[in-house]
């Protein structure tokens, strides 16, 4: 959960459950979504016999960008995030679960591309082809995806995605990025499963942002 000042009002991420797959069949209802309580206060969203401590406050647009699956064409789709208004005046936005606050792709994205870098050792433009939903790119992006290497630089500061294992400084990105991944990948199916480094690492890299 984070929290930033929008319109003058506190507003709240709340991770949901849902992911972007299921979210862009149909927008999940209002008491799908509607916070058991109030991260900022405690207030209930629902006390039993009770009026409502959390109400639905509308719906606004978010972009997501990305990968849907492990090894499916990147693509950049628009979803409803529902918003709810606690009595305390809090604004909780309720996202999809594998959201990162302030950043257009998903986490699932990031652990593919960190896996796909790190762990399968391809070059940056090629983590790029596989993980970004661009075809314009600028001069950098010809030999290199400057995005990638903010992730890696905001993973070793511990401002992306959670849980995760410190690098030692003189780790390169690429040592730095294998260590993430690997670490994604462990929250992801179980290692005996036939699916690759990079597909664990998209997976539970949507746990990494609980």
């Amino acid at each position: 959960m984070k929290g930033n000042e929008r319109n003058g009002a506190l507003q709240t991420i709340v991770h949901g459950k849902v992911g972007v797959k299921l979210w862009l069949l149909a927008i999940p209802g209002v008491d799908v979504l509607r916070p058991g309580i109030c991260p900022v206060c405690g207030q209930a969203g629902c006390p039993t016999g009770g009026d409502l401590g959390i109400v639905g406050h509308g719906l606004r647009e978010r972009q997501f960008r990305g990968p849907p699956g492990p090894g499916q064409v990147p693509r950049v789709v628009l979803l409803h995030i529902r918003r709810f208004l606690c009595k305390c005046g809090a604004v909780l936005a309720v996202v999809p679960c594998e959201t990162i606050p302030r950043r257009l792709y998903t986490s699932s994205a990031v652990g593919w591309a960190l896996a796909l870098f790190g762990v399968q050792r391809l070059s940056a433009v090629e983590v790029r082809r596989q993980t970004s939903p661009s075809r314009i790119i600028g001069a950098g992006g010809i030999t290199d995806w400057p995005t990638l290497r903010r992730w890696v630089q905001a993973i070793r500061a511990g401002t992306l995605l959670c849980g995760l294992r410190t690098s030692p400084s003189e780790f390169t990105a690429r040592q730095a990025a294998e260590r993430a991944a690997l670490g994604l990948a462990s929250l992801g199916p179980p290692p005996s499963c036939e699916a690759s480094v990079a597909t664990r690492a998209f997976q539970g890299a949507v746990l990494a942002m609980r």
